[in-house]
């Protein structure tokens, strides 16, 4: 059997939050591999938590813009974008201060 998940019944079971797993070593993902949805919707002006893994990391921006800022280097976020960063490099993201969301997919990756 194909393991898989709705996102629509993850946000019914564990309420409201900022991010959601949606996959991993309970659906048979090896090697700490993962996926899951970010929503960023606070009106920060400055990142909400810098982030750094021991593995490479991917992202798909679904809906909404803002920004990125990896390891030093800003960008803007629309969606359709999809980028990846490397181990060990310290990233994070906002919604920009006139969107109501910036929903992002993402994905752990073993190097």
């Amino acid at each position: 059997m194909i393991p898989f998940v709705k996102l629509s019944e993850i946000l019914e079971q564990e309420g409201e939050k900022t991010g959601y797993t949606l996959l991993d070593e309970r659906h048979g993902c090896l090697n700490g591999s993962r996926c899951g949805v970010s929503f960023y919707v606070r009106d920060e002006y400055d990142y909400e938590k810098m982030g750094a893994h021991e593995d490479q990391e991917g992202f798909f921006v679904l809906e909404g813009y803002g920004k990125a800022l990896i390891g030093g280097e800003e960008i803007d976020l629309e969606p359709g974008m999809c980028f990846m960063i490397p181990a060990h490099v310290p990233h994070g993201m906002k919604k920009n201060r006139d969107c109501a969301v910036c929903k992002v997919f993402w994905f752990h990756a073993a190097v």
